[in-house]
């Protein structure tokens, strides 16, 4: 059976995605003077580029950039600008993996961030319940626990895990909804709703 999805495509892009407008790249990526500080302490332009990149990346959307992604050439375009350097140079960055995960975790002590837990299960699937009340939309279900998790400082995981918890919790709301409906309703009158459901066979 192929896996159930809560998001279509486009609202997949629009959550978990950098954004590829100018105005929201301007918005989302323009460092600070502290950000720019830091960032420079990496002695090579492609250090200072991927380091600069994971920083963007780890503010918004709020997760981590893929061991083998590469971020969206306007994005890129703009975090080289602000370092005075080539946006080519990002195609020489993380060559050691150990550079990488040091980046990362020096960012994740500057944001005072932190990843997506096992404990955190609980309160997204909440968030996602208390969203799923109001609307069963899957977006706006996502976008909850998004929120949820972009307030704490907690890192996003991958999009199909917050997907299959908001399933599971509009599936839970339904069928929540279903049994309120006919709470202390007669016998009879659930009965004379369910011969509705009846098909005649002519």
């Amino acid at each position: 059976m192929p896996p159930r999805h809560i998001l279509s495509p486009q609202s997949r892009a629009a959550l978990f995605d950098p954004p590829r407008e100018p105005a929201a790249i301007v918005r989302h990526y323009t460092f600070s003077p502290e950000d720019l500080a830091l960032i420079r302490r990496r002695r090579r332009a492609a250090n200072r580029l991927g380091f600069a990149v994971h920083l963007a990346y780890l503010r918004f959307p709020g997760g981590v950039l893929g061991a083998n992604e590469t971020p969206p050439p306007e994005m890129l375009a703009f975090i080289a600008l602000q370092m005075g350097c080539s946006a080519e140079d990002f195609s020489s960055y993380g060559q050691r993996s150990e550079t990488r995960w040091e980046h990362l975790g020096e960012l994740q002590a500057y944001l005072d961030a932190r990843p997506f837990q096992r404990e955190d299960m609980r309160a997204v699937v909440h968030a996602a319940i208390e969203q799923a009340i109001g609307s069963d939309r899957g977006d706006a279900i996502v976008s909850a626990m998004i929120e949820h998790l972009r307030e704490r400082r907690i890192l996003l995981p991958a999009s199909a895990a917050l997907e299959k918890i908001a399933l599971a919790a509009r599936a839970l709301t339904r069928k929540r909804a279903y049994k309120n409906l006919v709470d202390g309703l007669p016998k009879s009158t659930i009965a004379a709703l369910e011969s509705l459901l009846v098909v005649d066979d002519e």
